[in-house]
């Protein structure tokens, strides 16, 4: 899979096969607990159309969701498309797009 930036394909590689709260995903991102989220947002963004999300359970952490395992794997093997981040102005600062080149 490719994904717009490096973190977000750290991020998805680390909760692929275990659930992490977000705390210690920021830590070994060295990363504020708020770009945690925003990163989940994004990578929801881009996993939802293929059977897939990334949920989070109290007192436990996030975790990979397949809602649909043949779309997630199906999209597994091929790569996604490719995405680059693009600075916005919002209301409350800038905010990231996801555009495909």
């Amino acid at each position: 899979m490719r994904f717009p930036n490096q973190r977000l394909a750290q991020l998805f590689a680390m909760l692929q096969n275990e659930t992490l709260p977000q705390d210690e995903l920021a830590q070994r991102l060295s990363v504020s607990t708020r770009t945690v989220r925003a990163d989940i947002a994004a990578l929801n963004m881009l996993l939802t159309p293929h059977g897939a999300q990334f949920t989070l359970s109290r007192g436990n952490g996030y975790q990979l969701k397949i809602d649909d395992p043949a779309r997630y794997q199906s999209c597994k093997r091929s790569n996604l498309p490719r995405w680059r981040a693009v600075r916005a102005p919002a209301r409350s600062g800038s905010t990231i797009c996801w555009r495909v080149f």
